[in-house]
């Protein structure tokens, strides 16, 4: 299984957006563990599937800005063995927040 994010109130072309965040056992092994120690909102309801909507996506990028510093200051070797792949997941995720925030006022993703 995989933690993923698609368009909830999908309009006609928007029905085929959907995107990868990760597998499910990495995503409850370090995305949830850094959600749950930082105590953030947004990471941590992920792992069982929450809609997400537009005017809350900066809240996601602030919460996806803090997980990505954290790797990048390697400080935890506990992270250390899936860095890499987290990392390319969380500028994937930026990236389909803004291309997702480009198609309507009212999108609604749902991310799990």
């Amino acid at each position: 299984m995989s933690v993923m994010g698609m368009v909830d109130n999908a309009q006609g072309s928007e029905e085929e957006f959907s995107f990868p965040i990760s597998f499910e056992r990495v995503y409850r092994d370090y995305w949830y563990k850094f959600a749950n120690e930082k105590e953030l909102y947004w990471l941590k309801f992920f792992l069982y599937g929450i809609e997400v909507e537009r005017a809350n996506f900066n809240q996601v990028r602030i919460e996806l800005q803090l997980f990505k510093d954290f790797l990048l200051n390697g400080g935890d070797f506990y992270y250390l063995s899936e860095r890499k792949y987290i990392l390319s997941r969380i500028e994937l995720f930026l990236e389909k927040l803004d291309e997702a925030e480009s198609f309507r006022d009212d999108i609604v993703l749902y991310i799990g």
